[in-house]
């Protein structure tokens, strides 16, 4: 089976209700590093709360 970041992004918990075509587009396209690096960033960051607050687009970290 194919590596779906949509997928993989949607079972860490990250929310893509907001993106809209293009920006799921773009994401469909990141490799599992890539994928796996902004899961990993988020879970930092949620670990980090509520010292750190990061601003969001997407459930995405930006």
């Amino acid at each position: 089976m194919a590596f779906d970041p949509l997928h993989a992004l949607t079972e860490a918990g990250i929310d893509l209700g907001p993106a809209d075509e293009e920006q799921l587009a773009v994401i469909s396209r990141l490799s599992e590093e890539e994928t796996n690096l902004l899961i990993s960033i988020q879970l930092q960051m949620l670990d980090a709360a509520p010292d750190v607050e990061a601003h969001m687009i997407g459930g995405l970290l930006f």
